[in-house]
């Protein structure tokens, strides 16, 4: 025994002599819903014959009326209060949450016995729900279920009602004794862990090298998916043509800059011919140096002239195939003004 189970058994011997414990009586227990008064299933409060507090009324009992309610074929108990004498001769109704507690079954005898427990100073609970202590308002709802409790009794399990949601708590431990007054208190509320947690795997190195090595597979699955896809590619293997018909690659060559082509060509010495003349008898010596303009650059006539005569010859090769059916636009053009 403990110094805590020590403890209560002092106070409840000390009770029962300052309290004259006389109340001592066997019940036929039967839940709430029996007598369709369920709004006390919130709480720990039982509804006990009137003979009961006739009985009471002689004792010098204690309030408020606190009772320790045992299952003695199970071998549990509990503790609980009073909120009716209005039941039948022979009979007391408890909450439902309560018959579970103690594994009774309905017409089963319960023993019941008046008590007196210490203040709360300390409760520590444990919810079966994780999502209970995300409730924004877990505090208040305690709170608020409190209020409906007398007392609380270390190994109990109580409903906690959230609007349609029910959440089952634990009673862990109470102090100062295994069983606690809640009544004008104020005490220490500590939750223990919820039933249904699970901590967080832990990722070992193997986890961590499986994991490389799947995304390793996967980049290089993406690599020749991305070769394959190139592979099967196939480029227009058709001639392009333009909106007038004529061959895009033709008109290409046509539009290449003069400056590449001057810079192919080069006008040198070799290239230019001396023409002897005479002209009124002397002989004329044409000029057969290199020409330059004032910014030091060649110039190159001859060449431009070789351009454009390209070009010329480009164009007439140009031919629009009348099998296409193309003829160009032949009306008059007008402006929206």
């Amino acid at each position: 025994m403990d110094l805590a189970e020590q403890n209560y058994a002092r106070t409840l011997f000390s009770t029962a002599t300052a309290a004259s414990v006389d109340f001592d009586q066997y019940y036929s227990c039967y839940p709430l819903s029996h007598i369709s008064k369920t709004f006390y299933e919130t709480g720990n409060k039982i509804i006990m014959p009137a003979s009961a507090l006739n009985q009471l009324a002689s004792l010098s009992v204690t309030y408020p009326m606190l009772f320790r309610i045992e299952n003695l074929a199970a071998g549990l108990h509990s503790h609980c209060g009073v909120v009716e004498f209005t039941a039948d001769e022979g009979l007391v109704f408890l909450p439902t949450w309560m018959m579970k507690n103690l594994q009774l079954e309905e017409g089963e005898l319960v023993k019941i016995s008046n008590t007196c427990l210490p203040k709360a100073t300390y409760i520590k609970i444990q919810p079966h729900a994780t999502k209970f202590t995300t409730l924004l308002d877990h505090k208040s709802l305690l709170e608020k279920t409190f209020r409906d409790f007398v007392c609380l009794t270390k190994g109990d399990t109580i409903v906690v009602n959230n609007g349609d949601e029910k959440y089952m708590v634990n009673i862990v431990e109470t102090k100062p004794s295994p069983a606690a007054l809640l009544f004008e208190t104020d005490c220490v509320v500590d939750f223990a862990t919820p039933l249904d947690y699970k901590e967080p795997e832990k990722r070992t190195r193997v986890d961590l090298k499986r994991k490389r090595t799947c995304d390793d597979g996967r980049r290089v699955t993406r690599t020749n998916d991305e070769h394959n896809t190139k592979k099967d590619t196939k480029v227009f293997p058709g001639v392009g043509r333009r909106l007038g018909g004529t061959n895009g690659k033709r008109d290409d060559m046509c539009l290449l800059s003069s400056d590449m082509l001057m810079k192919k060509l080069k006008v040198t010495e070799s290239s230019s011919a001396v023409v002897d003349r005479k002209i009124d008898g002397m002989e004329f010596r044409p000029f057969t140096g290199v020409a330059k303009r004032v910014d030091g650059q060649p110039l190159v006539v001859a060449a431009a002239e070789e351009i454009v005569q390209r070009v010329d010859e480009m164009n007439v090769q140009v031919d629009v195939k009348k099998s296409e059916g193309f003829s160009a636009f032949t009306g008059k053009s007008y402006r929206l003004l």
